[in-house]
């Protein structure tokens, strides 16, 4: 089965969206590897962000984006978007040592 991956490279201001195909099993959402290998074919070297379960890292710091962020990935049947407002809400919950309580 296929799933769509659609996704923004962000260079600083400027945010260009994409999208890519990774091929999975069944009905499953791809693995990271399999999007790391997607975006290797797209000439975008890039590392999973540990924070950002959806967030690719350049591995070059001399490459010419910032990051990637993947916006939805959709099998035709199951589709994964990621919330924003219920992100930004969990964010201002958990404590930040860069911000007085």
């Amino acid at each position: 089965m296929e799933c769509i991956v659609k996704f923004d490279v962000v260079h600083g201001q400027d945010v260009k969206s994409l999208r890519g195909l990774v091929f999975v099993d069944g009905h499953a959402l791809p693995t990271t590897e399999q999007l790391t290998e997607m975006f290797k074919d797209m000439k975008y070297e890039v590392t999973p962000d540990r924070t950002e379960p959806m967030r690719f890292t350049p591995v070059q710091p001399s490459a010419g984006y910032d990051h990637i962020r993947i916006r939805e990935l959709d099998t035709g049947e199951k589709k994964y978007t990621e919330d924003r407002d219920l992100k930004n809400i969990v964010s201002n919950l958990m404590p930040n040592p860069n911000r007085p309580i």
